[in-house]
Formats: C-alpha cells, structure tokens, sequence
C-alpha cells in the first residue's frame, strides 16, 4: 500500500530556501518557466487556514476603519516601510560601488534601485492559529483586540491565497550585487542595441529583479520565526492594490476586549454569517492554552 504524503513533514524537511529558488532561476535557460515551477512549489507551503490578529485600542477611527475593512471581507495591504521590522524589504541589499563602471549611473551615485521596499505592499498572516500567547500579546495589544481565521483553500480567496507566501528566517542578509550587477549590465547594452537601431520602444524579456523582489520580500531574521508568518505580497506602486479580498472565516474575540468592542464584532458575525467565539481563561487546565465560548 502506498504511503500518504505527509505535507507538514515535507514542509519540515524542506523550509522555503529563497536565495536557492533566485539561482536556479537565473540559471534557467527559460528564467520566466523556471520562476512558474517554483511558485507552484510555494504553493505546497501554504496551509489551509491562516490566522491574523488585529489591536482595539485607543484610537476610535483606525478602530472603525479595522472593522469597516473586515465587515467588507477586506485586507489592508500595508507599505513596507510602516512595519515594525525596521529591517524589512531589507533582507538583501547591493553595493553601488561595483556598478560605477557603468557611466549611465553616474548621476545617480552608482544606484539602480534607492530602496527595495518601495517595491511592495504586504499583508501578515500566521500559521500559529488561536492559542499563541505572543500574538495576542504582540499585535492584539494584550488580548484587547481579535482574531481572524481565513480559509485559503475557499475560493472566493483566490487572489490571497495566490499572492501569499512562507516567510524564511535567516541568520545574515543576503548581497545581491551580483545580480544586479548583471541586470544593469543587460539592461544598458539592450538599450544601447535599441537606441543604435533607431527603436522608440525597449522590450526587456526577463524579470529577474521582479522575481527577487517579491520572493525577498518574505525573508525575515530568525528571531521573528515564532510569527510562522505568510504574507500575502503585491506590487507597491500597482493601482487598486490598498485593500484584498480576504473572506473570514471565524472571528476569535480576546479575553480583554472591551464589551462595546465584543458587541460590534458579534453584530459584524451576525452579519457576514460566520461564528464568533469568545476566548477564556480556564483556571483548572493544566495546559496553557485558552478555551473559547460561541457567541454566535
């Protein structure tokens, strides 16, 4: 009899290695194929529910604006630079120094790209799911806020789940001179080459940088790895990109929020037909994990 394919196992034994699946597509005759047959192996990554923890606090209108956005079965797609990770979109980097022998460059200090995370907007997910006492402490500001659980196999979340992604955590950024290195030079000899044949039009058919920026986008120093974090990434700068369809399905409410807080986000269940629990300290369980009750 054949043995069951164990995916946790797999997933185990094989973490998401980003810098591995950059080579092998630049070392693809075909990098656009090569980049195709990894993002299907990213897929094997993604679990069937993911989680996302939201802070209640003090502020009444980021409050209504969290809860408007999840009553209209929505993610806020943030900037890079509004994390809380001041090494985020920083994952990597390059040394203009090695590209001042291209004499294009030289007005803008050697630089092709100032800043990698103007590039991208992300929204965080968690695979831990409702009994992480980090999460709710960290970003449920002390288990004031809640929880949502998202069903990435429903299909009306298609367009997150095929932009969402396994963070890898590693212990040093990673130098990219090399490529860009590489890219610049093609870049400016395919210019050069159109511009000589009298062409108003330059078509570049490879996104190598493209490809780097959204796989190095999910890369994080391993003292964030208790996150298990996901993140569903788009382009920075794309239109209509602020907000993504995101169907809830479960709304898990923290022991600390507020009453008028439990009350709008069991009217906001009611609504989109979906549970809501109550999370609760049970004081004779030896384990350190929090019950729940159904509301609704």
């Amino acid at each position: 009899m054949e043995e069951k394919f164990d995916i946790k196992k797999w997933r185990a034994e094989r973490p998401m290695d980003y810098k591995l699946a950059m080579n092998i597509i630049n070392q693809a005759s075909s990098k656009n194929k090569a980049f195709q047959i990894i993002y299907q192996v990213t897929r094997l990554y993604l679990p069937n529910i993911l989680y996302k923890y939201f802070s209640l606090t003090e502020d009444i209108s980021l409050n209504n604006s969290k809860l408007e956005t999840l009553m209209n079965q929505k993610t806020y797609m943030s900037n890079v630079k509004d994390l809380n990770d001041p090494f985020d979109g920083k994952a990597y980097f390059y040394r203009p120094e090695q590209l001042k022998k291209y004499e294009i460059l030289a007005a803008h200090g050697s630089k092709l790209i100032d800043d990698f995370s103007t590039f991208t907007k992300i929204a965080s997910f968690t695979e831990n799911g409702i009994n992480s006492m980090p999460m709710w402490a960290h970003y449920s500001n002390n288990h004031r806020g809640f929880c949502i659980s998202y069903n990435m196999k429903d299909q009306r979340n298609i367009q997150l789940s095929s932009c969402t992604f396994p963070v890898q955590y590693i212990n040093q950024r990673i130098d990219v001179t090399d490529l860009v290195d590489y890219q610049t030079g093609q870049v400016i000899s395919e210019v050069e080459k159109c511009v000589k044949d009298g062409k108003k039009e330059i078509l570049y058919d490879d996104l190598s940088l493209i490809f780097m920026i959204a796989f190095f986008s999910n890369i994080k120093h391993k003292t964030w790895s208790y996150e298990k974090e996901f993140r569903c990434v788009t382009g920075g700068t794309a239109k209509d990109t602020s907000f993504f369809t995101a169907i809830p399905m479960e709304i898990y409410i923290g022991i600390n929020c507020s009453p008028l807080h439990v009350k709008r986000l069991v009217e906001i269940a009611e609504q989109l037909k979906i549970p809501a629990y109550k999370m609760r300290f049970d004081k004779y369980s030896t384990n350190y994990d929090l019950s729940y009750q159904k509301l609704i």
